[in-house]
């Protein structure tokens, strides 16, 4: 079974992409970057891990919710919280370069779900009151 990610585009319409390999990524880049794109939901089934993701502005946003982790990425600094333009609620300093998010990407759907090695990452409690 294949990964499938969630994207809502506007207010009434969304995409279900199928995510298979490199090219089905940077699909999914290209639909998170348009300008009225939220976040999406990669998973596979019910029970696998799920990756949340958003890209705003030049950062890509993660966060895992799994058996490893249950936490965001740990990223620029610089990068905005995107509590007013996510439900997932993307705290500051969350967003990677936009290299490092496809990465990331690739790697949870290559590796079956597991917690992607090239960002770092912290627990979501610990990003309470940043």
């Amino acid at each position: 079974m294949n990964y499938h990610a969630a994207v809502p585009v506007g207010h009434d319409q969304g995409y279900d992409l199928e995510l298979t390999a490199a090219a089905d990524v940077d699909e999914l880049i290209r639909l998170l970057s348009l300008d009225d794109a939220g976040a999406a939901s990669i998973q596979r089934t019910e029970v696998d891990p799920v990756l949340d993701v958003q890209v705003h502005d030049r950062f890509g946003y993660l966060m895992y919710v799994g058996d490893q982790m249950y936490g965001y990425s740990v990223g620029d600094p610089d990068s905005p919280d995107l509590a007013d333009l996510s439900e997932v609620g993307f705290p500051a300093g969350t967003g990677v370069p936009l290299e490092r998010f496809r990465a990331a990407l690739v790697e949870f759907i290559t590796k079956d779900g597991a917690l992607p090695s090239v960002v770092e990452w912290r627990p979501v409690e610990q990003f309470a009151g940043d």
